[in-house]
């Protein structure tokens, strides 16, 4: 990326590209004024740097896990992962959630073992029968950060709002309901499957219990993740 630095809000873009792990390259005349050239490296994954300046690059030994999300919110958080039967009309609106960098699931399960570079599979909850063909592997993204512990309910709705898919009433009712296991996974989505994964696939190669779906946080092996990715015809950098 060349990026021209002698505007205030040219340094605002300059700086979040720093954060997102760009470095400044070298400088090149441009009409006389300079110009920097900052590049981001591909395939290599440094394990001092946080998720976000690694990105795309993601860490291999990773925890990969399966998590549902209700069909009714699943577009809407990821618009790129539309069904062929949703109509695009209906998520190209201009919402804050829909194109953020980073995005937030929110749960107030106790699994506990989670962590920044961990790979979520995002699993659409079929909304038609038969589910084991309705239901849907679709996403892939990675954990940046997980919080648990919130001031107030402020604080809880600052890390939340723009992010979830969620109203303001919606998100103070979690407070007011679950605020003593409230936990917020903030995540980067990193791709769309190039082809969609159902249930039936998942149960047929031992990833989820027969007659099931999967659970909040189903673990899945190394193996099991690169079967997917390769079935779905999916590449990452990883």
């Amino acid at each position: 990326i060349t990026l021209f630095k002698d505007r205030a809000e040219l340094k605002a873009l300059n700086d979040l590209l720093i954060r997102w792990g760009f470095f400044e390259y070298g400088v090149k005349e441009t009409d006389g004024k300079q110009e920097a050239v900052l590049v981001k490296k591909l395939g290599e994954y440094d394990p001092t740097r946080t998720t976000i300046s690694n990105f795309p690059n993601l860490k291999r030994d990773s925890v990969k896990m399966i998590l549902p999300i209700q069909s009714q919110f699943h577009t809407s958080l990821f618009p790129d992962s539309r069904l062929n039967t949703e109509l695009e009309l209906e998520y190209i609106a201009n919402i804050p959630h829909r194109y953020a960098l980073q995005k937030v699931y929110i749960t107030w399960s106790y699994e506990r073992n989670l962590n920044p570079g961990d790979l979520l599979l995002f699993y659409r909850m079929g909304d038609t029968w038969p589910k084991k063909y309705s239901s849907v592997i679709t996403t892939v993204g990675v954990i940046d950060e997980v919080i648990d512990t919130f001031s107030s309910e402020a604080d809880f709705l600052g890390y939340c709002q723009n992010r979830s898919v969620f109203t303001t009433e919606e998100l103070k009712s979690f407070w007011a309901d679950h605020r003593n296991n409230l936990k917020i996974l903030k995540f980067v989505y990193v791709k769309s499957l190039t082809k969609n994964l159902t249930l039936d696939y998942l149960q047929q190669h031992g990833m989820v219990e027969s007659g099931k779906g999967p659970r909040p946080f189903t673990r899945i092996s190394d193996e099991q993740f690169s079967m997917i990715l390769r079935d779905s015809n999916t590449s990452l950098y990883i």
